[in-house]
């Protein structure tokens, strides 16, 4: 069904509708951001490196054809623009927080009822498939949970960094963290068929 949408999405955007362009960048520059920041640790590099993603897909929405979602492309065409960007500078990639050594993360995934299994660290390192879980998530979810569980902050804290009130911010951890639990119980299952 979503790639459905995407490939309607895609068409409206080369059909130079404005509403459709709109939609496109307010729903992808962000998923993209955080996409980036976790493999990039430069706020400045991580915006040039999202619009030069960004430029780079409308260039080329025409070999969109629908067979990955569109954020999986996107996040194709990001990944080789990290890479250009690590080329460029002469610097190696950041090695990514290691979750398993990382009690609080731990605690947050047993909180969200996800269930570990020894085969699955034997094909895919669990801080990928977090990573991975937290990509796929719509924005505000995956921001929500980062300032939670990442950052440390109170309810309160990231109300207000959201614009939201308490029962707002409740309401918006809970449902994110079943969207986590989903997400990363799908990831855990495709994982251990390969």
């Amino acid at each position: 069904m979503q790639a459905k949408e995407d490939v309607n999405l895609v068409k409206r955007v080369l059909a130079k509708e404005r509403a459709a362009f709109d939609e496109f960048f307010s729903t992808y520059f962000s998923r993209l951001s955080r996409f980036c920041r976790t493999r990039v640790h430069d706020e400045q590099a991580v915006e040039d490196i999202v619009q030069e993603t960004m430029i780079k897909a409308v260039r080329n929405l025409e070999s969109y054809r629908g067979e990955a979602l569109l954020f999986t492309w996107l996040c194709g065409i990001c990944r080789n623009e990290i890479s250009n960007w690590f080329a460029k500078h002469g610097k190696h990639a950041v090695s990514d927080l290691s979750i398993e050594d990382d009690a609080h993360i731990l605690a947050a995934l047993e909180s969200f009822g996800v269930q570990l299994q020894d085969s699955m660290a034997d094909q895919i390192a669990l801080s990928d498939l977090v990573t991975l879980t937290l990509d796929y998530l719509p924005d505000k979810y995956g921001k929500a949970l980062e300032m939670k569980y990442l950052e440390g902050l109170s309810v309160r804290e990231i109300g207000t960094k959201l614009g939201m009130g308490r029962l707002a911010t409740q309401s918006l951890l809970s449902r994110a963290r079943v969207a986590f639990r989903g997400g990363f119980s799908e990831l855990v299952k495709e994982a251990n068929q390969h």
